[in-house]
């Protein structure tokens, strides 16, 4: 005989979860990245008169990785269940 699969009930956690948050993250992280470019290149083309933008700096990389860093930090501390305290 055979043993037939159990149904999950309600009573069990919904074990699907990630899958929408890695599709929802993956899309607005694109988003967020081709607004960026977008505003970067509309910026640089409004205030160059033509000219190509100058080369991004290694302090200007700096402090975006800093920032993003600080992002990530925030948005992974969402996760953290601190029985309904913020």
């Amino acid at each position: 005989m055979t043993d037939k699969p159990t149904l999950p009930t309600e009573s069990t956690p919904r074990s699907n979860w990630k899958t929408p948050a890695y599709m929802l993250g993956g899309l607005l992280g694109a988003l967020l990245g081709f607004l960026s470019a977008h505003f970067y290149a509309r910026s640089a083309e409004e205030n160059n008169a033509g000219q190509p933008p100058r080369p991004i700096s290694t302090a200007d990389v700096f402090r975006l990785s800093l920032a993003a860093i600080a992002l990530l930090r925030q948005i992974a501390d969402l996760g953290v269940n601190r029985g309904g305290k913020r």
